[in-house]
């Protein structure tokens, strides 16, 4: 995550930190470790319930990896592959066996390898299109999960503010001036439920769903590169091809290189 997302999420939290402490004369009002419990607790429970614990953990994982960096290097995949398209077509597919080990991205090594060792354009493109498809739909399941917990969280909160108003109701007794004070700490509960649902469950998610739909989008430019190569298909056309993954803005970096990509 980069300096000036940090930023922006400081400014927004702070943001919404003075608008609810100048909102009150006792901020105080607003913790409640009872329905902090009630919330994260019942949303765990729930979400261990809906899905197993192989794949709760993982998505944590997921997000990890969705926080390394904003944009995915696509550019440079494209100029590896345009570079590559241009060397095959002047010494061969020999030349493969050395780009091989100088690439660190499975899936990528895994397709050079392939085109290395002879696979028809078809077989390449039917794994290739197994792959994308299997990784994409598992993971985008995966991220689910933080849809998941969006949805559960305001429910749980609405339970610790009902369990509240019972307590409250059942201890008041005649003591009238005790329920606008008692009312509104049940209602942090509810509260703790949507805030958990809309500043951290959902926006998880859209971050790890966006993450999976750049890998995805990389994935295709290097299926496509390595079929333009497999076809022996001039450089220039590769480059124009596989420009279109990238927006205008970016049409201008693509050059072809012999550098060495990374999926950060």
């Amino acid at each position: 995550m980069n300096i000036a997302t940090i930023l922006g999420i400081v400014f927004g939290v702070g943001i919404l930190g003075l608008a609810t402490y100048s909102a009150t004369d006792s901020v105080a009002v607003f913790i409640n470790v009872h329905g902090i419990a009630i919330v994260l607790g019942g949303t765990i429970a729930a979400t261990f319930i809906c899905y197993p614990l192989k794949e709760v953990m993982r998505v944590f994982g997921l997000f990890g990896m969705a926080l390394k960096a904003e944009e995915l290097p696509i550019g440079n995949y494209i100029n590896v592959l345009v570079g590559l398209s241009r060397d095959v077509g002047a010494k061969g597919d020999s030349h493969l066996e050395q780009k091989i080990r100088s690439v660190d991205n499975d899936f990528f090594k895994s397709a050079l390898q392939m085109l290395s060792d002879g696979y028809s354009k078809d077989e390449i493109k039917e794994i290739l299109d197994n792959r994308i498809e299997q990784y994409h739909d598992q993971e985008l399941g995966a991220a689910g999960i933080f849809r998941t917990m969006s949805v559960l969280s305001p429910a749980f909160g609405l339970i610790g503010t009902l369990i509240g108003l019972i307590s409250m109701m059942q201890s008041m007794g005649g003591n009238i001036a005790g329920i606008g004070p008692a009312m509104a700490v049940s209602l942090t509960t509810t509260l703790y439920g949507v805030l958990c649902a809309n500043l951290v469950f959902t926006p998880f998610a859209v971050k790890v769903e966006k993450r999976i739909e750049e890998i995805t989008t990389l994935m295709c430019v290097i299926r496509d590169g390595i079929l333009f190569i497999k076809d022996k298909t001039p450089s220039a056309i590769v480059m124009d091809k596989l420009k279109g993954y990238l927006p205008p803005r970016q049409w201008s970096s693509i050059k072809a290189t012999s550098g060495r990509p990374t999926l950060k």
